[in-house]
């Protein structure tokens, strides 16, 4: 077998994406997206170091060395660009903290995606995370110049959806995605199949865990306390444990397994966090009546989701009315 090491350099033509640009309302991003080939630290020069074996098979070193959410929205995207990796002839070896691993292989249906731990990466990785200057589309820079906005807020996956479009450009991969919702159809077989009978029969599905990322003040004794009203007016599931709520956590339920509980939720409550992600497919996001977001950066431009600033502004008569609608 030979292994050949070489420089990728990209070139100056227009990417399908930079073609084809995406109708956004931001009208901040497409002009960051527009104007890349022009930002002077963008040139011709970027190389892109990439692995040959046996002049047949393309590997692009990736990773991430932050949290579980970031590995998720990666996972993710690599599900979104699995026809293109298939038809090129192309793996990425991505590496992440060995903790998350298990979860990861569970979410990843790319047969073209190895996962490895963080310590093996080699000294070529790129590390695929929002806030890497390699990109020049920092989310930090984002957020800092939306903040002369009179909503603040960063429309999320608006962000993303141009991101990874910017990833593809600078990995020279020619294709672009539309949107960063993959199918899920695997997740009504897993709801079916996998879950235990007692989750099976809810309303509301609350993701509740504790927020490190600063995205969020979260008050754990009054979601706590709110939590328990809810459960004596709905059924309830939470992500992390509230005496007398029925968890996720009681059986160690997957991220994989709570995506396929979003399926069948009447109502999603969340903070923005790790466990999220997963519920960007397609079934959950036309199935739930409602989502309340708590994020203090950011939005998701969905039509049926709210932020929220704490979990007692959702009233119970509110939260009757999606139970109920049909």
């Amino acid at each position: 077998m030979r292994t050949h090491f070489f420089n990728l350099k990209i070139n100056k033509n227009k990417s399908t994406y930079l073609n084809n640009k995406r109708i956004n309302n931001n009208n901040n991003v497409n002009k960051n997206i527009v104007d890349l080939e022009n930002n002077e630290s963008f040139t011709s020069q970027d190389d892109i170091k990439i692995t040959l074996v046996n002049d047949n098979l393309n590997i692009i070193y990736l990773h991430n060395i932050y949290g579980l959410g970031d590995g998720v929205f990666n996972i993710i995207f690599f599900h979104l660009i699995k026809e293109y990796m298939i038809n090129n002839k192309i793996q990425i070896y991505y590496y992440t903290k060995t903790e998350y691993i298990y979860q990861l292989n569970q979410i990843n249906d790319n047969s073209n995606v190895r996962i490895f731990p963080l310590d093996k990466k080699p000294i070529n990785s790129i590390d695929l995370w929002i806030n890497n200057e390699y990109f020049n589309y920092t989310y930090t820079n984002f957020y800092d110049n939306n903040k002369k906005k009179v909503n603040s807020r960063v429309d999320y996956n608006g962000y993303y959806l141009d991101f990874f479009n910017i990833v593809l450009y600078k990995l020279k991969f020619n294709t672009s995605i539309n949107s960063i919702l993959y199918s899920g159809n695997d997740l009504l077989t897993i709801f079916t199949e996998n879950i235990p009978p007692e989750y099976k029969k809810f309303d509301i599905l609350i993701l509740n865990s504790q927020p490190f990322s600063g995205q969020y003040n979260y008050k754990k004794h009054i979601w706590d306390k709110y939590i328990k009203i809810l459960n004596s007016n709905f059924k309830i599931l939470t992500t992390t444990k509230v005496d007398g709520v029925l968890c996720t956590f009681d059986k160690r339920l997957s991220i994989k397994d709570i995506a396929s509980l979003s399926t069948q939720a009447k109502v999603i409550i969340f903070v923005n966090s790790g466990v999220f992600p997963g519920l960007l497919n397609i079934k959950t996001i036309e199935r739930v009546k409602q989502f309340y977001v708590f994020d203090d950066r950011c939005y998701y431009s969905y039509p049926n989701f709210k932020n929220k600033e704490c979990i007692t502004e959702i009233s119970l008569n509110e939260l009757n009315y999606y139970v109920n609608l049909k």
